[in-house]
């Protein structure tokens, strides 16, 4: 039944890219493109390229278009994400984003004693399929601020014999959560814009839901700031402070946050 399921959604994911790809029905000199990506409902212009050294891989297909892939993790986790810009109604842009990774790589990497070893060796390990989408609704105030919200699921379809435990470290947790327990519910706002010249402030809120016994939620929030050197070269900084319900019980931490970017 889950392999049903599986193939399932992966075949609607298929189609959903080949309707969005072959969706021409927006004027491109109308769309909200950007420079560099960001996390509103606006994306990369046509033939843009950009990629960080923490940071995926973006394309600009379209106008109304991003595709993107992590390539640091590609050949330990798969993945793929589309991001697709698909109307405007008022002063409100609609936009959505749909992932697929396979972590099943990883976790057998991490499965270990010594070096690298995160997760006990006796770990058995399940083919695991995690799909991401999220629905974003975003309006620009203007230059200063634009305002987003994002309504997200997580959710990991597993088959096979699995016994392993979760990851608990903070800014892990929530994003490894759905792997033990089918999904995670998110919810997000931003607000990013200019401070002033090529300096550009971005804060993010996301509060993930937890689903088991212990009912509690991950809140983070990340304050950046990225300067536009170039429309080749940027440089992002900042930090992002997490706190919430862990099954040791409550915790949080501050890490900090750093990017170097390349466009093309």
């Amino acid at each position: 039944m889950r392999e049903t399921i599986i193939i399932l959604i992966i075949l609607v994911f298929t189609f959903t890219i080949k309707a969005q790809i072959d969706n021409d029905t927006l004027k491109e000199q109308e769309l909200p493109v950007i420079l560099w990506s960001n996390n509103t409902a606006k994306t990369l212009k046509k033939g843009r390229k950009e990629v960080g050294i923490f940071s995926p891989l973006k394309f600009g297909l379209k106008d109304s278009m991003e595709l993107s892939i992590h390539p640091l993790l590609f050949f330990i986790i798969p993945n793929i994400e589309l991001k697709k810009y698909w109307t405007s109604f008022g002063i409100f842009d609609l936009a959505s984003k749909h992932k697929i990774s396979y972590p099943t790589l990883l976790y057998n990497v991490i499965s270990k004693r010594g070096i690298g070893g995160i997760l006990p060796e006796t770990s058995i390990i399940p083919q695991m399929f995690k799909f991401n989408n999220a629905v974003i609704i975003g309006t620009t105030i203007n230059e200063y601020l634009t305002t987003t919200v994002n309504v997200g699921l997580d959710l990991t379809l597993s088959f096979g014999e699995s016994s392993f435990p979760e990851i608990e470290y903070h800014i892990i947790y929530p994003r490894t959560y759905s792997y033990n327990n089918l999904f995670t519910p998110y919810f997000g706002v931003n607000f990013t814009g200019i401070v002033f010249g090529k300096l550009f402030y971005e804060y993010n809120f996301t509060a993930f839901f937890m689903t088991n016994e212990y009912e509690g939620s991950i809140l983070e929030n990340k304050l950046k700031f990225q300067w536009n050197v170039s429309d080749k070269f940027a440089i992002k900084g900042g930090a992002l402070l997490s706190y919430g319900q862990y099954p040791f019980g409550e915790g949080g931490g501050l890490f900090p946050v750093f990017d170097l970017m390349y466009g093309f």
